[in-house]
């Protein structure tokens, strides 16, 4: 594209719509005129936040949809740019950088003055009316002109559901995942996916169990022990003469679900009440976490060993499993800079708690913040705007206080440490999203720069789910039509330090 597009006349309205999971969330509805050569239109878009199920202080803050309204209205309206000119994709994220450095400025701590809620739906609302009136696809925003291969992400399915998930489960570990690890092409993954999934429903109707679905509509049976999900996977898998190198296996721990209330947080002790296995000690439950990933060769991820309060146990599972296994952080990391840095900046591996960073859009609150974790955490960000925004958000200095502990002397070593590292990123949804599909944009902006990345949105069911997977079916064809390759992350998508024996 060589005519620049111009953008101008923004406005912006929110309100409320119904959610996927019997709730309300907030949508961003933004106009604008636009303006290419000779021709001029009126553009339209609109996007629906995600409104996850739990909302903890140190992520971007959601206040009450009627007051979000309101504050869209008064806080951030008088925010809008005037006019945007887009000659080449990096416009669009400049423009909205400029926009989103000043929510993060205005919004206080955590976004709780304005809402996180506002600040998202204004945020992601602008930068998809960008992108859909530049005639820019996602795909495109961070490609080289020579692009050769497009990546797309491992994709996590849920398959089994437990721990908060399921009322009575004797299955600690919230999520389990099935990732095809065969196809070339993502369409295939989603075929091996959808045929994965009605044998798993067969396997249970055979044994008469429930085939009832849970939030993410992996499936809720009753299960035996901690083990029996995995053990379903790996004899699905067989039936479809899969073989080890042609899937993999993976948990969302959520282990802060098993450390809750004073006395066990005090303790760093852990109640594995689901199961009842009992109160285990940090060392007792790193134990447990090898025992999961020792249940097959081709285990690969592991989501919260431990609880967003226990840094340590992060640490623990690094320093001992990481070469075995991807060990991803969230409810410790909550998508924010000034977490991740310290987290990963270590170049001892000892000293690092995780090596894949899960990526949420509501826990930063704005598409730039969003982004700058992703490349922060694929070693692509710019210091100079990670810096910006971490002084905006007045971060800087304990941010540089804690990688001095690190024996890290700046920013920009602790960046470069990041990038040597060869760690991944993890997108994910929240459980309850309203009808959107802005996530894909996130994987798909990715895949022309890093194969370290992967993504989940659920079972390969419900129009939840697939909102989120068919955007990456027809990004497939545009890609494909434009004479570039595309293929699968696989297994070199795992952290460079992870060494499978498969």
């Amino acid at each position: 594209m060589t005519t620049k597009t111009i953008i101008s006349d923004f406005t912006l309205t929110a309100r409320e719509i119904l959610s996927s999971y019997a709730a309300f969330t907030l949508e961003g509805e933004m106009t604008a005129k636009v303006k290419r050569g000779s021709d001029s239109w009126t553009i339209t878009e609109r996007n629906g936040v995600a409104k996850g199920t739990s909302d903890g202080e140190a992520e971007a803050i959601y206040i009450a949809n009627d007051d979000a309204i309101k504050s869209v209205e008064k806080n951030i309206v008088p925010l809008l740019p005037k006019e945007v000119v887009i000659e080449k994709p990096a416009d669009i994220l400049a423009a909205v950088s400029e926009f989103d450095l000043q929510l993060v400025k205005g919004a206080g701590i955590n976004k709780k003055d304005w809402g996180g809620n506002s600040c998202l739906a204004a945020s992601t609302v602008l930068f998809q009316t960008l992108l859909n009136a530049s005639g820019y696809k996602a795909w495109e925003i961070l490609a080289p002109k020579d692009l050769d291969t497009f990546y797309f992400p491992n994709v996590g399915f849920n398959m089994v559901c437990g721990g908060e998930h399921v009322p009575g489960t004797k299955q600690d570990i919230q999520e389990m995942f099935f990732f095809s690890m065969k196809d070339t092409s993502i369409k295939g993954v989603m075929q091996t996916a959808t045929r994965f999934f009605k044998q798993f429903e067969n396997n249970l109707v055979r044994d008469g169990r429930p085939t009832g679905t849970a939030k993410e509509r992996g499936f809720v049976f009753p299960v035996a022990d901690n083990y029996e999900g995995i053990d379903r996977i790996i004899e699905c898998a067989d039936q479809l003469n899969l073989a080890t190198k042609d899937y993999a296996i993976g948990t969302d721990n959520a282990f802060s679900e098993i450390q809750k209330g004073d006395a066990l947080i005090a303790s760093g002790k852990y109640d594995m009440h689901f199961s009842g296995l009992g109160i285990k000690t940090k060392e007792e439950l790193i134990s447990f976490n090898k025992s999961i990933v020792d249940k097959a060769d081709n285990f690969v991820t592991m989501e919260d060993p431990g609880s967003e309060r226990d840094i340590e146990v992060h640490r623990m599972m690094t320093e001992q499993y990481g070469e075995r296994t991807q060990v991803v952080i969230d409810d410790a990391a909550v998508t924010q800079m000034r977490f991740i840095l310290p987290f990963l900046a270590s170049p001892s591996r000892a000293k690092r708690a995780g090596n894949s960073v899960l990526i949420k859009l509501n826990q930063a609150g704005t598409f730039t913040e969003t982004r700058l974790a992703t490349e922060i955490v694929l070693g692509l960000a710019d210091a100079g705007e990670v810096r910006t925004f971490l002084e905006a958000r007045n971060d800087m200095a304990g941010v540089l206080a804690e990688l001095k502990d690190l024996e890290v002397n700046s920013l920009e070593e602790g960046l470069n440490n990041i990038k040597k590292g060869g760690f991944t990123a993890f997108f994910s949804h929240r459980s309850t999203e309203g009808s959107s599909e802005f996530l894909p944009y996130m994987p798909l902006m990715y895949g022309s720069v890093s194969r370290k990345i992967w993504f989940k949105a659920g079972a390969p069911n419900g129009e939840r789910n697939l909102q989120n997977y068919n955007p990456l079916i027809r990004a497939e064809e545009e890609i494909l039509a434009k004479g570039i390759k595309t293929a699968i992350a696989g297994f070199k998508g795992l952290p460079d330090e992870v060494k499978l024996n498969i």
